[in-house]
């Protein structure tokens, strides 16, 4: 029955808890991926445990997370429709709706996919893979979802004669439509260095190159590891290599057709590079043209090995392309990313265009192009020039590390005043973080300050204390107090503690030299609990300090008191007055391994009718003291300690409820006394005060934990209840239920990794109602763990990055629309025969080729089988040996029918079908002409038909003879019904 009770007690606790991140700020520490929408001015940061970052206009932020944490290889915006594509390790191919901001579709790949493009103003996307094939999908915006489409290019067709002389097939490195002529051809690199230029509506080369290079060159084994177009017109392109070879080629372009009799294959490029790069062989992991507006258009050059890296940015003249202008950027790390990237700067100042870089280390910096291209030109006329400055993506408050912090909530009732406007207009003030302007620092003004709700406040490496208005996830910055020595100079010294009395509005601070100040607050009538902040900076506080011996590690006081307890790395703890900053007594502790005190707490002790004032003391390796809170004498003369050292996170006493019951190793006894809670890096323990105090160890109850826990926190929910909140140095986070400690709920940060280390440092604060911020280098995460205290509900506002109902901005380009074709499906393969030479195109049209077709036109290409698919097709489950026989009563079309969302898993082979329907169509089409002869027999004595009948009969009316009508309703039907099936096998 006992136990009953507590299953029952915590099932209800656990109605009160829901542990989610309420709102992600910042660059993800293990970013991977660039991507950039130039339509919407959305940038996209992949990272390698399944999460996309997003950063949008007016200062939006958004994060993306996969069920897998698995990495991503390509990462790629449908442009202007609010998509994003992203192909993880597995090849699956993720389908994003950024409006919603959740993952809509999931395409599995058969093969290894290895290049990426998608069909500019289009829904078509060409996937390379590791044979040397060419698929092609489509992106359905109705469903949103991926289609394959039935054309492809086989690697058979694409690289040649060699084709079938080549051991192992040649994986694609590169795919992507020509320039000026995307709608016709399409450029195939291989790793091998060969590239075929693909007419896509005659399905055949017409343009191989790279032949002899790659002959010269299988001594060294080059291997292709970069391309990009590097001519706006679409005739020239550039190819890095593993080696550091970087060589241009011409490739005729769509307005010199003529052309391409004449240059026939291709076999020599029109120049290699000498930047360096093959010095050091650093492979050429990227290339990227930069098509600006301005003189100098440049091509950015990356390439990077574990032996070094070097980043390039040249202009190639035009006129004499033996002359280049280089320059080198001073990078202090490899770069693995780059994306040209506008609109994203602050709206307040001129449109600037930025190089973005992402580095070896997570880290982002940008440079301003413009910068780029000015010193390029003066690099031109050989006048001297300072190299542009990069701006390093930093938090606005993590221009110095954060050390420690705390985090202090108000009622839920205050929150409840504020409204959405606010949020939008603090977001539109704050500081842009993907900004080329290196002042992050932001005020809030008075009237922000009166909105105030809850209290950041933090202390950082360089000896200074922040307080920022936390009522927003973007924290504005109220006022800071910078720390002095005694000669009044700035003091750099690490704040290594922080506490703050609420009641009294005295702040107690320790840093590395031992220095404690007491920094008390001068307070208003006003109601608000933050009301100090009010009062102007410099007016609303005064500064006492006190110089310790060993660095402060752990401080106390408790609310209307007069003293306040420090413990230091040397194991001492002293108890000083805040009045006049004197040391009232000093004890020092021995313990097991290590001296630093962990933990401090004042506590009254009610025994037989009297009260008695405590100070319990926990070492870092969990001994536990008891002294007299006035005179510092040792309560328990043996000290109470674990059976292992372990460091300890939290120590803390609990006043337990009548209806709460703590229940022992037996489960046969309940104890209403005080207990003592223990938690440590791996297991949290909870022991009875009373024989704490008497020396002896009573455990009552005891939970190991699984992992390393970083963080341990009491919290309350609405109905008073303590509940216990872990964090693991591995990102997860639990919520415990005491005096049981059993779990109520979990939740998992997925690239939060605790670290101790000042280089990258990581801080957690919690306040007392479950409100978590946890900093963790470059990125901030706003934890919410309880139902009722939602402070973050209106991050709607700093989270939008598109909606689908607002249009672009005036400056984009163009917005893709959805065409009106004319779906194809598979009965197009069946059809195919009966338009007979409409596939082959003769000698007198053969210009056509190169006229941008329609989107209908390329439905009509993209939709029918330009080669026999393969034996095995992808997801298919029909085998080679199988029949299908249909007959037309057996075809039921529903109109209404839809396609079902998710992961795309056709069940049925489509060269079987087709194959089937083939024989069907035979069938149908002799039932029909035996129909339409016998109808357009005529007897001997009828008279001839009018010319107005056979107009009718021409165009399929029907006609005053109804021998006719009759065999063309049996047509239209038909018709009617392979459109339906066509539409339907399309899906």
């Amino acid at each position: 029955m006992f136990v009953k009770k507590l299953v029952e007690k915590a099932s209800k606790k656990a109605e009160d808890v829901s542990p989610r991140l309420a709102f992600h700020y910042g660059v993800p520490t293990d970013a991977a991926l660039l991507a950039y929408d130039p339509v919407l001015h959305v940038l996209a940061v992949a990272t390698r445990n399944g999460q996309v970052k997003l950063f949008g206009r007016d200062n939006t932020q958004a994060l993306l997370q996969s069920p897998s944490p698995i990495p991503s290889k390509f990462l790629r915006f449908a442009e202007g429709q609010g998509v994003l594509l992203n192909v993880n390790a597995k090849n699956r191919i993720e389908i994003w709706d950024i409006d919603t901001k959740k993952l809509c579709y999931v395409h599995p790949f058969e093969k290894e996919i290895t290049a990426l493009s998608i069909l500019p103003n289009s829904f078509y996307i060409y996937v390379g893979d590791s044979s040397g094939s060419v698929s092609l999908l489509k992106l359905d915006l109705g469903q949103i979802c991926l289609v394959d489409m039935p054309y492809w290019i086989p690697f058979s067709e694409s690289y040649g004669s060699e084709a079938n002389n080549v051991g192992n097939e040649v994986e694609v490195t590169f795919v992507s439509p020509q320039p000026l002529a995307e709608n016709n051809r399409v450029l195939i690199i291989f790793r091998d260095g060969i590239m075929s230029l693909w007419d896509i509506k005659t399905s055949k080369v017409v343009l191989l190159s790279g032949r002899t290079m790659q002959q010269q060159s299988r001594q060294e084994a080059k291997i292709v590891t970069s391309a990009c177009w590097i001519c706006a017109k679409g005739s020239k392109i550039a190819i890095g290599f593993d080696s550091g070879d970087i060589y241009l080629w011409s490739i005729p372009d769509i307005l010199n057709a003529q052309n391409l009799s004449s240059t026939g294959n291709q076999n020599l490029p029109l120049q290699r590079l000498n930047l360096g790069y093959k010095l050091d062989r650093l492979p050429i992991v990227s290339l990227r043209w930069g098509n600006t507006d301005g003189k100098a258009e440049h091509l950015y050059i990356n390439g990077f090995s574990d032996n070094g890296y070097l980043f390039q940015v040249l202009i190639l003249n035009e006129e004499s392309e033996s002359r280049i202008v280089k320059m080198v950027l001073p990078l202090s790390e490899a770069c693995q990313g780059m994306e040209l990237v506008a609109g994203l700067s602050d709206p307040n100042k001129h449109k600037q265009s930025a190089l973005v870089l992402l580095l070896k280390s997570g880290q982002i910096c940008l440079y301003d192009d413009s910068e780029i291209e000015r010193y390029l030109l003066h690099a031109q006329s050989r006048l001297p020039q300072k190299l542009p400055n990069h701006s390093p993506v930093k938090l606005p408050y993590g221009g110095s590390s954060i050390s420690v912090a705390k985090f202090y909530t108000s009622s839920p009732m205050a929150v409840a005043s504020l409204d959405e406007d606010y949020f939008s207009s603090l977001a539109i003030k704050y500081p842009w973080l993907l900004s080329m302007n290196n002042k992050y620092k932001t005020s809030a003004s008075f009237a922000d300050i009166q909105k105030t709700r809850n209290l950041y406040i933090t202390g950082h490496l360089d000896g200074t204390i922040s307080f920022w208005d936390a009522s927003c996830p973007l924290l504005q910055q109220i006022f800071i107090i910078k720390q002095q020595n005694e000669d009044n100079m700035s003091s750099c010294t690490p704040i290594t503690s922080l506490q703050f009395d609420m009641l009294s509005s005295v702040l107690i601070c320790g840093d590395r030299s031992g220095t404690v100040r007491i920094i008390t607050f001068k307070k208003d009538s006003t109601d608000n609990i933050f009301s100090f902040l009010h009062a102007k900076q410099g007016e609303s506080y005064n500064v006492r300090s006190i110089k310790l011996k060993g660095a402060v590690t752990s401080t106390s006081l408790i609310s209307n008191s007069k003293r306040f307890a420090v413990g230091t790395e040397k194991g001492i703890v002293s108890v000083i007055s805040i009045e006049d900053a004197s040391i009232l007594y000093q004890k020092q502790l021995e313990c097991r391994l290590s001296g630093g005190i962990a933990s401090l707490q004042f506590e009254i002790y009610s025994h037989n009718g009297y009260d008695k004032d405590l100070l319990i003391v926990g070492v870092e390796d969990s001994t536990i003291f008891l002294l007299e809170e006035e005179t510092g004498k040792l309560l328990n003369t043996n000290p109470f300690q674990t059976n292992k050292p372990s460091r300890a996170l939290l120590i803390q006493t609990l006043e337990l409820s009548p209806d709460d019951a703590s229940v022992s190793d037996n489960h046969d006894t309940l104890s209403k006394e005080p207990l003592l809670l223990l938690c440590t890096e791996n297991a949290i323990c909870l022991f009875s005060l009373s024989h704490a105090i008497q020396g002896m160890k009573k455990l009552i109850n005891k939970k190991k934990l699984n992992s390393s826990c970083c963080f341990a926190s009491l919290i309350h929910s609405v109905s008073s209840e303590i509940g216990l909140i872990l964090v693991y140095s591995n990102g997860k986070i639990e919520i415990r239920s005491l005096p049981d400690l059993s779990l109520l709920k979990d939740a998992s940060l997925r690239s939060f990794v605790c670290t101790r280390n000042l280089n990258a440092p990581s801080s957690i604060a919690c306040s007392s109602d479950g409100e978590m911020i946890l900093v963790n280098g470059e990125e901030t995460y706003f934890f919410s763990t309880l139902c009722q205290n939602d402070i973050y509900r209106h991050v709607d506002s700093i989270s939008t990055i598109y909606r689908k109902d607002y249009s672009p901005r005036k400056e984009s380009s163009y917005v893709v629309k959805s065409p009106k074709e004319r779906k194809k499906g598979i009965f197009g393969m069946i059809m195919k025969d009966a338009r007979g030479s409409k596939g082959k195109r003769s000698d007198a049209n053969r210009d056509e080729q190169f006229i941008a077709a329609t989107s209908e036109e390329l439905s009509s290409i993209f939709s029918c089988a330009n080669f026999t698919p393969l034996s095995v097709r992808r997801n298919s489950s029909i085998k080679d040996d199988e029949n299908i026989k249909l007959e037309i009563d057996d075809i039921d079309i529903d109109d209404n029918m839809q396609k079902q969302k998710g992961p795309h898993f056709p069940g049925i082979s489509k060269q079987k079908i087709s194959k089937g329907f083939k024989s069907l169509r035979e069938k149908l089409k002799s039932r029909t002409e035996e129909k339409v002869n016998a109808g357009n027999k005529k007897p001997e004595d009828d008279t001839s038909i009018s010319q107005i009948d056979q107009i009718k009969m021409k165009y399929g009316y029907a006609t005053n003879d109804d021998s006719t009508s009759v065999p063309k309703m049996i047509g239209n039907k038909l018709q009617e019904n392979m459109k339906k099936l066509e539409v339907t096998m399309s899906l």
